[in-house]
């Protein structure tokens, strides 16, 4: 008889500086299959659940599939949420005595008086079956990993790549040790080191300095002899934790090989700090870059990127500073701003007048802004597939949309639900050409790279104030060991 293997996830990334407070509704209206169902949504998509999947049936093993819950990045999830979905979990893993369980975490879940959250789910998971069971879990590379969630997995295999591509690869890798794991009955020696440092999202793009080299060096040490995964979580800086920092984990069958390779890792972390520190550019100089005549004119778009504002990370995706200064100066182009009162209001067109964004922080993101224009697209529901290297297949909620086109061709995106600009079609869906718009707002760290990049006639990361500030020091830590990392206030 085939290994029975469960698979389950949960999944989400904490800012807990965000005042949007993530419950059960949150999950089920973002992401949210559970039994035969998880199968049917996820087979073949490029996602970890995909890519487990996919790793199952490639070594043989039968699959008993449970819940995937995730929510899109947003403030701390309630004890409440957390309980429901840990025990739906658990009781499937007690009810079917699995030989064997996959776990597709993110790794900076901050649920509400709950300490190291992926781990306490991970430690009730294995609560319910016999110590002999293999669990292994996949994880984020902003995952927060702390010596709790090490402990209580026997592996984690975490993403190599950002903006993140290889999250299908990631589960079949995960599949595949698990059945290595099954099939030997023994289990991988580990290494884990943590480092004191902060980094933020636009300065971790693996394929670009300084991690570019950092993962060659990762690569060089998968391929020892005795060494089988090693990892890099560069951490979540949003999320005031005491297991905040990079962390780096190792497994292989010589443990003094996988020690060596960890520390050397480490150690080349912590030689490239310095080279972590993001440039930022002042709002008023980076919208006249974008307004100004230039030779790309026709070209592409000039990206203004809103790190502070980062919907992937938690951010409310409402912060108007940017959205303001173009209508002071008149440019064209697109923004996405999260306003669930406005896109109703605009349903009605043809036109629409009145003040958008600014109700989360308007301390923080901006107030509220007038706009006043065209109704182009009103539709209510809206939903997508994704169709580009992130999360290939998943389906995305918008909610209600409407765009809002200005006389002088600036488009603003009403939305409903948060969007992760992390593809160009929740663009595409309503719409928008992005090649043809003169510039774009993305609300994002590096993700957006995935989507805008290739089309770009220039890149502006932008200086805004919010809960995704790229500039750590002006983040109100209360724990002692996230004021002690470099660079925050006291590292």
């Amino acid at each position: 008889m085939a290994p029975r293997v469960l698979i389950a996830g949960l999944w989400h990334e904490t800012n807990t500086f965000s005042p949007i407070i993530t419950d059960l509704p949150a999950f089920r209206a973002y992401q949210w299959a559970e039994g035969a169902d998880l199968a049917d949504r996820y087979a073949a998509t490029n996602t970890e659940i995909g890519g487990m999947l996919a790793g199952a049936a490639a070594a043989g093993l039968d699959v008993v599939p449970d819940l995937f819950a995730g929510a899109i990045p947003s403030g701390t999830v309630t004890r409440g949420a957390f309980e429901a979905l840990a025990e739906r979990i658990a009781d499937t893993a007690l009810r079917e005595q699995p030989d064997g369980i996959l776990l597709a975490l993110h790794g900076a879940l901050v649920v509400d008086g709950v300490p190291e959250s992926d781990a306490a789910l991970v430690r009730r998971v294995r609560g319910c079956v016999p110590a002999s069971v293999p669990l292994v879990a996949t994880v984020d590379l902003h995952a927060n990993i702390g010596p709790a969630l090490v402990e209580a997995a026997d592996m984690l295999i975490g993403y190599d790549t950002f903006p993140h591509t290889d999250m299908g690869a990631r589960g079949e890798e995960a599949a595949r040790h698990l059945a290595a794991m099954l099939e030997s009955g023994a289990r991988p020696a580990k290494a884990f080191r943590n480092l004191a440092i902060i980094t933020v999202p636009q300065m971790q793009a693996t394929a670009e300095a300084p991690m570019a080299a950092i993962m060659a060096r990762v690569a060089g040490a998968e391929a020892v002899d005795g060494v089988d995964v090693v990892s890099v979580a560069q951490g979540f800086a949003y999320a005031d934790v005491d297991h905040l920092g990079i962390a780096v984990t190792g497994y292989g069958g010589d443990a003094a090989a996988v020690g060596r390779e960890v520390e050397a890792v480490a150690a080349m972390i912590e030689a490239a700090r310095d080279g972590f520190l993001p440039s930022l550019v002042p709002v008023a100089e980076a919208v006249a870059r974008a307004a100004g005549p230039a030779e790309g004119a026709g070209k592409g778009p000039v990206v203004l990127v809103e790190p502070a504002d980062n919907v992937g990370g938690g951010a409310p995706g409402d912060g108007t500073a940017i959205l303001a200064e173009m209508l002071r100066r008149r440019v064209p182009g697109t923004v996405v701003i999260w306003d669930p009162l406005a896109a109703e209001r605009a349903q009605g067109g043809p036109s629409f007048a009145g003040p958008v964004g600014g109700r989360t922080l308007p301390a923080l993101h901006g107030p509220p802004v007038e706009i006043a224009g065209d109704v182009v697209f009103a539709e209510r529901a809206v939903r997508y597939t994704r169709d580009g290297p992130y999360m290939t297949g998943q389906e995305v909620p918008m909610g209600d949309v409407a765009v809002v086109r200005t006389g002088f061709g600036l488009n603003v995106v009403l939305t409903g639900e948060r969007v992760m600009p992390f593809d160009d079609t929740h663009l595409r869906r309503v719409g928008i050409d992005p090649a043809s718009e003169p510039a774009l707002v993305a609300k994002s760290g590096s993700a957006w790279k995935i989507a805008f990049q290739a089309i770009a006639r220039d890149a502006v990361v932008v200086d805004t104030g919010g809960v995704c500030a790229s500039d750590v020091t002006r983040l109100p830590y209360t724990s002692t060991a996230a004021r002690r990392c470099w660079p925050s206030s006291e590292g």
